[in-house]
């Protein structure tokens, strides 16, 4: 009887230490994921989209973003659109008001949140809050932009 009762204490130890275990690189993942995306949002509020700045712009993708990405937002960009801020863009401002969150309805998802401030009209100025719902992988041992809706 003891040694069933030890028997069964070494199987719960086990199992929540793989628990733990998983729990922690998922932890670590997430934290990784959540810090790329800042960097890449922060780094897309000090590019202009003018041909001085394009060369770095094209670093910026490709650092962050996954090769089909990068092409279907060259396509966006090419009928006068912005994928990645779904046309709403991003400034120094934004950045102060941006939050992202694991999406838990979808897997590999991130909610990136913050507010712009645009001009209406002449005399108006309104905010909206944007939400995007970024995809990441993670490739080579880093996390690259594979979608953005």
């Amino acid at each position: 009887m003891m040694k069933t009762i030890i028997y069964l204490f070494m199987n719960c130890i086990a199992l929540l230490s793989n628990y733990n275990y998983a729990y922690a690189q998922n932890f670590v993942a997430n934290k990784q994921a959540l810090q790329m995306l800042k960097e890449f949002y922060s780094a897309c509020s000090t590019v202009k989209f003018i041909v001085k700045d394009s060369a770095r712009w094209d670093s910026i993708q490709k650092k962050y973003c996954t090769q089909k990405l990068i092409k279907k937002a060259k396509e966006w960009y090419d009928d006068g659109h912005d994928l990645f801020t779904n046309d709403w863009g991003i400034d120094i401002e934004s950045l102060k008001t941006m939050t992202i969150l694991k999406d838990s309805t979808k897997e590999n998802t991130y909610a990136v949140l913050y507010i712009v401030n645009f001009q209406v009209s002449p005399n108006k100025r309104e905010k909206k809050k944007v939400t995007l719902h970024v995809g990441v992988v993670e490739e080579s041992e880093n996390y690259k932009i594979t979608s953005v809706n």
